[in-house]
């Protein structure tokens, strides 16, 4: 209960069973079932913040509530997340011996690099392999002769970015996962660019067969905020988020304000002297805040399917949600089957003019998805709200919109590798066994590689740096040298990262010859090197 007084906020206690009833009467012999359950026993209670579990209790001794709640920047419905892991455990129950599926997509922080020993990503101090441990102990994994329940796939590769994954994350994750984490708030850059490679990443994880649910980790570190202050590459993912309703759980609100105040005790503790790699303290906190998350959905389910057993149903909605569904809303679905119409009551007692009208829109099974509209697309070229709603959904969306489908020649992969048709100056270079680059320093040399292009336009990723990669090159597509982009290897800023051009967006679908050239001017200048590192080849539409 709220009391005003004087214009102080007071919260004054009521018997705890006052908290579970909306409306009607619950029978008196709940109360002692409530107390029993994991949610319940503090303020705390409904929210799932900290459940009573072995988990919930140790991570709210650890952490202030209020950090593990500051953490959350995007809490979503949890709806994709609940679906998977209750088809999961019917599976189980049904005597299936599939495993879990956990995938990975990130940078050299996911990489575990600084942590983990002989680069091994999965090491016991890495927040994959902690999650990955808990999450198999917490579905009962080894009891009753089961076994392990969970297989995690670390597809991250150390200075990658989103713009990356989303052309080649196809040849680091198959689409049979049934959870993916994406975590690239270090090596992508805050600004619209990213969020549309973002977008675009997340539209084709949400697409696969499996249709996987999707957590946003967010890590930091003091570089970050020496260079860009709280303007974090957060602010590219956000939107995300939010448009395809996907938890984004991250350190950086946790530790900001104590950062202000403890700069070097916050920089030593949880990072290395670079600045953004974790230190174990670092991985640690990164499991915890995953764990947190997971640990918050089955207490969920577990209050969902109490509230349902009791008639307390108005705890569960079921939610319809923008991608990634196995189910789409097609031509049997009218919008009248998709609206219940209910009166909410007099916001005044004794004034009815005040009452409204609630819609309930799109208030379907928790499979069932809007296929995605690309998050950054004007609609003005797409939707027309003085016609009549299209027919079918599939008609209008086969002709609007579409999940890309990226073809990726990658010097990181074994799926589909960069095998130059042509080669006359460019060498292969592997940085600790983990990255692949193809790298020149003659003038003039020149590289080609056969293309499969989907929907017109192709993409080259590579490598910018400071001091590493100070050349030029010149890139086209099949003989339009004429047309040709030019790249440079070198920018001016501290960090060495990877970077995505698109190179032309008129190239009809079908199988092309990539061309890439070394410049004979050194950019800059004093650099005095034409080195140039090419990364990958991306071809694309989207």
């Amino acid at each position: 209960m709220l009391v005003i007084v004087s214009g102080l906020l007071i919260w004054t206690s009521l018997p705890k069973i006052q908290r579970l009833v909306t409306t009607g009467n619950v029978s008196p012999d709940l109360t002692e079932q409530y107390e029993e359950l994991p949610f319940a026993g503090s303020r705390h209670a409904r929210s799932c913040l900290c459940p009573r579990t072995p988990t919930g209790q140790r991570l709210c001794s650890t952490y202030p509530p209020a950090a593990i709640k500051r953490s959350q920047l995007v809490s979503s419905t949890n709806a994709r997340m609940k679906t998977v892991l209750a088809k999961f455990m019917r599976e189980r129950e049904s005597g299936s011996m599939r495993r879990l599926k956990v995938g990975i997509m990130g940078g050299s922080v996911s990489a575990c690099h600084g942590v983990a020993e002989d680069g091994d990503s999965m090491g016991k101090e890495c927040y994959a392999r902690i999650v990955g441990d808990w999450l198999d102990e917490r579905l009962g994994g080894g009891e009753a002769g089961w076994g392990k329940m969970v297989e995690v796939k670390n597809g991250a590769i150390g200075g990658m970015d989103a713009s990356y994954y989303a052309f080649c994350g196809m040849n680091h994750l198959h689409d049979d996962v049934d959870i993916v984490i994406l975590e690239f708030d270090v090596n992508d850059q805050a600004n619209r660019e990213y969020a549309v490679y973002f977008d675009q990443l997340v539209r084709i994880v949400l697409s696969w067969s499996s249709s996987p649910a999707v957590i946003i980790l967010g890590t930091w570190g003091p570089l970050i905020a020496h260079d860009l202050g709280s303007l974090t590459p957060m602010w590219a993912h956000l939107p995300v988020a939010h448009y395809y309703d996907i938890p984004y759980l991250s350190i950086h609100p946790m530790l900001w304000p104590t950062f202000l105040r403890f700069p070097h005790s916050v920089a030593e503790t949880f990072f290395h002297p670079d600045g953004f790699h974790p230190t174990a303290e670092g991985q640690r906190l990164l499991a915890d805040i995953v764990v947190a998350h997971l640990e918050s959905v089955f207490c969920e389910m577990d209050r969902d399917a109490w509230d349902e057993k009791h008639g307390l149903s108005e705890w569960t909605k079921e939610e319809t949600w923008v991608g990634g569904g196995s189910l789409t809303v097609n031509s049997a679905s009218t919008f009248k089957s998709l609206v219940a119409e209910k009166n909410f009551p007099a916001l005044i007692p004794g004034e009815p003019s005040l009452s409204a009208t609630a819609y309930e829109f799109l208030s379907l099974p928790n499979t069932t998805s809007v296929q995605p509209i690309a998050l950054p697309h004007p609609l003005d070229t797409i939707l027309d709200v003085s016609e009549p709603d299209p027919e079918s959904w599939e008609d209008f969306y086969s002709a609007k919109s579409k999940v890309p489908r990226p073809f990726c020649a990658d010097a990181n992969s074994k799926v589909q590798p960069f095998k130059p048709k042509h080669n006359t100056g460019w060498k292969t270079m592997v940085w600790k066994n983990e990255k692949h680059f193809w790298v020149s320093d003659t003038v003039g040399a020149e590289i080609s590689v056969d293309i499969k292009v989907n929907e017109g336009r192709v993409a080259v990723f590579y490598f910018r740096s400071e001091k590493l990669s100070p050349g030029t090159a010149d890139c086209w597509v099949d003989d339009n040298e004429k047309g040709a982009k030019r790249l440079q290897g070198h920018w001016p800023h501290h960090q060495n990262v990877p970077s995505v051009s698109y190179i032309d967006a008129e190239v009809t679908p079908g199988n092309h010859l990539y061309v890439q050239a070394v410049l004979s001017r050194p950019i800059p200048v004093e650099a005095g090197s034409h080195r140039y590192c090419l990364g990958c080849r991306p071809p694309e539409l989207s």
